[in-house]
């Protein structure tokens, strides 16, 4: 792994190329951007490294020359190749497959926190106001979210909400001196058994309720679906939720419009008849208790 910057705490290659060159020098006085396009092959242009930093397609060759340059290896070449087709991808199907690789390589691209952690997950706000951050220039005056965020949280919670995620360094000051996250996403673990988890996803299920319940007109879109279907249809259908899951995540990724709102979506796939390990054996024998559930709550931020 880099001594300089974790790859895999970026989905866009511009941003990583940008923190690397400046994490670089910052340990290498004389590796600047200059310097940069020298190693690239450049020595009789300044400008190069810039262009690509601000829009400029990379070619490749020059994909090569990046990858050579910064010394990545194994997955993280990989990596830095997923998301240079996922930025510059002429088709959907283009850009599907390579934030699905990105997935495949990053084996926590959303658990930047620990699944045990009882006071982050202690609470549903945290998360929440984590999201909002992106949306809503936050200093000492927390007044506007108090007032803004659903359900209403009071601002000595909002004020121990931010002491925490700054001691678990998810949010710092931006030269304005508002809070802003440190990452580009935030999700539990998939699947977690955590307890800690089971509680969270709990209190976000009674955030549902309240949306549901609210008389205020909040944006809100439930539905529910109860069916009978075979062990293949069942598989087809947790399959596709994987999917649906992974597609939110694309969408909110390739964003790249400031953030204007804050969405909770809630997923859920559970059965309602216990069945055993043997599958369709037939009655005669001694049904065991496997329910197949999957839940997954996610924070989105969007435009």
């Amino acid at each position: 792994m880099s001594a300089y910057v974790n790859i895999f705490d970026f989905t866009k290659f511009r941003k990583y190329l940008a923190a690397y060159q400046e994490r670089r020098q910052q340990a290498e006085p004389n590796f600047s951007r200059t310097e940069f396009c020298n190693q690239l092959g450049f020595p009789n242009t300044r400008s190069y490294f810039n262009d690509v930093v601000q829009g400029k397609r990379l070619t490749d060759n020059m994909l090569d020359r990046f990858i050579e340059v910064i010394g990545l290896k194994g997955s993280e070449a990989k990596y830095f190749e997923a998301m240079v087709r996922f930025d510059q991808g002429k088709t959907a199907e283009v850009r599907e497959q390579a934030f699905n690789d990105m997935m495949r390589l990053n084996k926590t691209p959303q658990a930047i926190v620990d699944p045990d952690s009882y006071e982050f997950f202690g609470n549903w706000y945290n998360s929440t106001i984590y999201a909002i951050l992106e949306v809503l220039d936050v200093g000492d005056d927390v007044s506007e979210l108090a007032e803004k965020i659903f359900p209403p949280v009071s601002e000595k919670h909002i004020k121990a909400s931010l002491a925490l995620m700054q001691k678990m360094e998810l949010v710092k000051r931006d030269d304005r001196g508002f809070w802003k996250p440190t990452k580009e996403s935030l999700a539990t673990v998939q699947q977690s058994k955590s307890q800690m988890i089971l509680q969270f996803q709990k209190q976000c299920l009674e955030l549902s309720k309240q949306a549901l319940e609210s008389p205020d007109g909040e944006s809100r879109d439930m539905t529910t679906f109860t069916f009978a279907v075979s062990k293949a249809a069942q598989a087809k259908v947790e399959k596709a939720a994987e999917k649906f899951k992974a597609q939110i995540r694309q969408i909110v990724t390739a964003d790249g419009e400031k953030p204007t709102v804050v969405e909770h979506v809630n997923l859920h796939v559970f059965s309602n008849l216990k069945t055993d390990d043997a599958g369709d054996k037939g009655d005669s024998q001694k049904r065991k208790p496997r329910p197949s559930d999957s839940l997954e709550s996610l924070q989105v931020v969007g435009g």
